[in-house]
């Protein structure tokens, strides 16, 4: 049974309202890629001009192939328009889920 792989990127973006339209666009193609679980768009608290993405794939092929797939996909075209640099970009697998107590929340 293969693990399911996050993948963790995080970048500069030239105009957020811009990045912010466009990503959600990118968001509805990805919808469609084999191995596709989920993608968690963020964005910075005290730089607005930061976005990290969190995206679930079935397995970490699954991501490479996508990560090949979208560089070529039209659907990704604005978002990569409006990437003024990428901090990291990177794929996990889990070691340990450690979740709240019902008290403690």
């Amino acid at each position: 049974m293969t693990e399911p792989c996050l993948e963790l990127v995080v970048f500069k973006v030239k105009d957020a309202d811009k990045a912010r339209s466009a990503r959600r666009a990118a968001q509805d193609t990805v919808s469609t890629y084999d191995g596709f679980l989920s993608w968690t768009a963020y964005e910075a608290c005290e730089d607005q001009g930061l976005f990290a993405d969190v995206v679930m794939w079935r397995d970490l092929s699954c991501a490479k192939a996508a990560a090949d797939k979208v560089m070529k996909d039209p659907g990704f075209k604005a978002i990569m328009a409006e990437i003024d640099g990428l901090v990291t970009m990177s794929h996990y697998q889990a070691d340990r889920t450690v979740t709240a107590d019902a008290a403690a929340a």
